[in-house]
């Protein structure tokens, strides 16, 4: 049976946001080939194309441009913006010449694996934007939920079937595009999981049971007994089959944690931190490479500041915009 939705905002849902923007905060500090960094790369990017997915509303041709104007242009607006700003922070700061800073502009433009260092997580949103209008668009032609399930079973098939797109073609896809064959399939699976099985994966049961499944394929991975990796970006992708059901059963297992911390001190703050995750998606990488700048902080240090440095900046450009223009919108979000 599918469950009513209303268009407020679900306070576990903006808590399983901050959690996973922390992993992804955590990820790109923490040490490499490490079993713990790679079981974080199990879930926090399909966690954010699954939460993507919840209030995905059918999108046909003549309701299109109304689309593309309130969702689709927004996201890159921001895209652009928060880039060019980055990169002219990395001219500072890094001290580039003029040729590496156009450079980087470009690469901007191009997106995807051309794009690291300061703005080495801007692959999410491209990959984002264009996953929400193919669903939108897919919800709005193919309504019968089993169509769309057997089509993404292929497309999540197709997009493990080949290294990379550079291997396959001899250069990167403009915003590692081909990588809407993974994503997109998980924004279905979070669809399905809001609208027909939230009162099941927000039990503290499930908790339960993804945490176990969590231990196990923990387990096998430090002793090599799978070899489960789940790199997006770099199209490192091991095991369909895990990565098929594994991510949606650890993800669900967060969401009844989620629901479970909401209300509580923790899950304010979470809360907080969940209705400002894309200034903290794009700004962290730049926290940590100017706090380098001044030693060597530690991965605690360096996981506080990604988190709260963006957070506090994402809040006072809110109060700036509200004393001039008026309104309540969330900070940027």
């Amino acid at each position: 049976m599918k469950v009513q939705s209303t268009h407020q905002r679900i306070e576990w849902i903006d808590v399983a946001k901050g959690l996973g923007i922390i992993a992804v905060v955590l990820g790109h500090f923490y040490p490499r080939n490490t079993t713990f960094y790679e079981s974080l790369y199990w879930w926090h990017m399909p966690l954010f194309f699954m939460i993507g997915g919840f209030f995905v509303k059918p999108t046909t041709l003549p309701t299109l441009r109304d689309y593309l104007r309130r969702r689709f242009w927004p996201m890159f607006k921001q895209y652009f913006g928060y880039g060019v700003g980055l990169i002219l922070l990395n001219f500072v700061v890094e001290q580039r010449t003029p040729a590496f800073t156009l450079d980087y502009l470009r690469r901007l433009v191009y997106g995807g694996t051309e794009l690291n260092g300061y703005l080495s997580v801007f692959w999410f949103m491209t990959i984002y934007a264009f996953s929400s209008l193919l669903f939108s668009l897919l919800r709005g032609y193919m309504p019968k939920v089993w169509q769309e399930a057997v089509l993404m079973a292929g497309l999540f098939w197709l997009g493990f079937s080949y290294p990379n797109a550079e291997a396959a073609l001899g250069f990167p896809i403009p915003g590692n595009l081909d990588l809407v064959l993974v994503a997109l399939p998980y924004m279905f699976v979070g669809w399905w999981l809001f609208h027909y099985a939230r009162q099941i994966v927000t039990k503290p049961w499930f908790m339960v049971v993804a945490v176990g499944l969590f231990a196990v394929l923990f387990t096998a991975q430090s002793r090599g007994q799978i070899d489960f990796l789940l790199y997006m970006k770099s199209h490192h992708l091991t095991d369909p089959l895990l990565a098929g059901w594994a991510p949606v059963i650890i993800c669900g297992g967060l969401f009844a944690g989620a629901k479970i911390v909401s209300g509580t001190f923790a899950g304010n703050w979470l809360d907080r931190i969940g209705r400002s995750t894309l200034p903290i998606m794009y700004g962290h990488k730049a926290v940590g490479y100017v706090l380098e700048k001044f030693g060597d902080p530690n991965i605690l240090v360096l996981v506080i500041a990604g988190v709260t440095i963006p957070l506090f900046l994402a809040y006072a450009g809110r109060c700036v915009r509200e004393r001039w223009q008026g309104g309540g919108l969330y900070a940027f979000n």
